[in-house]
């Protein structure tokens, strides 16, 4: 039977993100595709040590006398020239910098960034994607120089004015404004025997970017609400993160009780994760904030009542299925995209 997807993509092929499976099957099925595609587990990076919260990255070895681009798994592109990297004494013609690409790009990518996207007490980010390029020469960090790099981004829910943010010293903070960044629209058009689609992706187009840290496609939201529940584990310590589906984001906070209260964007949908500290690993079912005004910062400055989501139990999982994405998407019952 001939499939028919009409996909309208607006980042990647993000309109997958918010799929709603009528038959559980479907999504099934989904995740394999998704197991074929995601099948690299820990890679080490260049010191050995393990990619950046095992987030999907791309390595790539380019040599910059010769090449002046490179792209992510998710179609990110960076252009750059030679003296765009302060390149080491010891660096010489033919010699290779190693680039370590990371997109986040959909609710699980944001859970695995360990990132908090509350900008400050009054507002939280709504995100359009977040990336970072590292580079290696030889094992050892190679810093960025000159007017630095120059990036295209397929963005979700390019409608809104995205910011550019960067994330330094545990703040994020604005580096362009969305009226300095350029906008890009892309069309593909694929017709086979099994499937007929046509993606629409809308890049921003920042440059003068420098620095390996986090850059983050934002825009600040002021109606926040909270979330509150219990969970159930004989661990006291736990990490409770709240992604957004509906539209992406991300908040994390670390709790020493049984008890959170965790502050998100109203009305949206959303899954809250529970990691403790001793393997233990759970998650709530989707779940729709409201759109009451509160928040809970501390019991001197909150606002309001916190939406009660009622207990979240945990349970010990193994390191393979936290290491291997396409279980740790069953696990946590949230969608990828391909």
């Amino acid at each position: 039977m001939k499939l028919i997807f009409a996909l309208f993509v607006t980042l990647f092929f993000v309109s997958s993100i918010s799929a709603q499976w009528k038959d559980p099957s479907e999504r099934l099925e989904w995740n394999r595709e998704v197991e074929k595609k995601w099948s690299q587990k820990n890679t080490p990076d260049a010191n050995g040590k393990l990619s950046v919260n095992h987030l999907i990255t791309l390595d790539t070895n380019i040599d910059p006398y010769s090449q002046n681009m490179a792209e992510g798994r998710y179609g990110t592109k960076f252009y750059f020239k030679y003296y765009s990297f302060k390149l080491p004494t010891e660096f010489k013609r033919g010699d290779t910098l190693l680039l370590r690409i990371t997109e986040v790009i959909n609710p699980l990518d944001f859970y695995l960034s360990r990132l908090d996207l509350t900008y400050n007490e009054s507002s939280i980010f709504e995100s359009g994607g977040m990336f970072r390029m590292d580079a290696f020469y030889k094992g050892q960090p190679v810093p960025f120089d000159g007017p630095g790099i120059e990036v295209q981004f397929p963005v979700q829910n390019p409608t809104n004015a995205y910011n550019l943010y960067s994330y330094q010293n545990n703040l994020w903070e604005k580096k362009q404004d969305s009226k300095d960044i350029q906008t890009s629209v892309n069309t593909t058009e694929s017709t086979s025997d099994n499937f007929e689609f046509n993606l629409s992706s809308i890049d921003k187009i920042v440059s003068g970017v420098k620095g390996f840290v986090w850059w983050n496609f934002d825009l600040p939201r002021k109606n926040i609400t909270c979330l509150t529940g219990r969970i159930k584990s004989s661990n006291t310590s736990h990490s409770v993160t709240v992604v957004g589906i509906s539209k992406l984001g991300v908040t994390t906070k670390q709790f020493y009780t049984d008890e959170f209260k965790i502050n998100y964007l109203q009305d949206v949908m959303v899954k809250v994760i529970v990691d403790g500290g001793d393997g233990t690993l759970g998650a709530s079912n989707h779940i729709q904030t409201n759109k009451v005004d509160s928040y809970f910062y501390s019991d001197e400055n909150k606002k309001g009542k916190c939406q009660n989501i009622g207990e979240i139990n945990t349970k010990k999982v193994s390191p393979e299925l936290k290491n291997d994405r396409g279980e740790l998407l069953k696990y946590l019952d949230l969608n990828d995209i391909l």
